[in-house]
This record gives C-alpha cells, structure tokens and sequence, in this order.
C-alpha cells in the first residue's frame, strides 16, 4: 500500500510520515506488510501521483478546502482521498491516521 500525505509544504506532515513508519514498523500485523508512506506538498501533487503508484491520499487539515481538488487530482487514478481528522494531525496519532488510510484503502 503506498500512502501519501499532501500539505501546503510538507514540515508537520514529515513528522507524522516518520511516526506512521514507526508505527507500522512496530505492529506485529503491519510489519509483514509492504507499506510505503510519503508526504508531498499540494503544489507537487499532480507531478507526484503521475510519477509514482499512489493507493491513498491524506489531505492534511491545514489544506482541507482544497480537498475537493485533490479529490479531482486522483479521480483518474483510483486512488482513495480523505482528510486527516484534525485532532489526529494535532496529536500526531499515528496509530489513528493509519487506521484512517487502511479503511480508505480496503473501500476504494
């Protein structure tokens, strides 16, 4: 699964990018599994996910009104968009934001 955070410049959203990886590289189930997380800025994401296999795409709070176009960005590729809940980006809660991407990805 390849995840991919969009954000107006990428500096919180690299700290929870490296949080999600420990995460992921922590828990039993998930360790086993090929999951691959970067964190891109709204001005490079059409660049981004013409160049690169993207499965899910998490807007962070701080861009949700440009949600509906990531939305429009990704609807050619089939791939899953939802936004960060910001309590969840406030805490940089990994743990949740992973069970967010997992649910986007199992429903796309």
């Amino acid at each position: 699964m390849n995840i991919l955070l969009v954000c107006a410049n990428g500096a919180s959203t690299g700290v929870l990018v490296e949080k999600m990886k420990n995460f992921c590289s922590e828990h039993e189930k998930l360790k086993t599994k090929t999951i691959n997380i970067e964190a891109t800025s709204f001005e490079n994401l059409k660049s981004y996910i013409q160049a690169n296999d993207t499965d899910v795409v998490l807007v962070a709070p701080q861009i949700r009104f440009k949600e509906d176009d990531v939305v429009e960005a990704c609807k050619n590729y089939k791939i899953a968009v939802g936004l960060i809940d910001t309590k969840h980006y406030g805490r940089m809660d990994a743990p949740s934001v992973m069970k967010s991407a997992i649910e986007l990805y199992k429903n796309r």
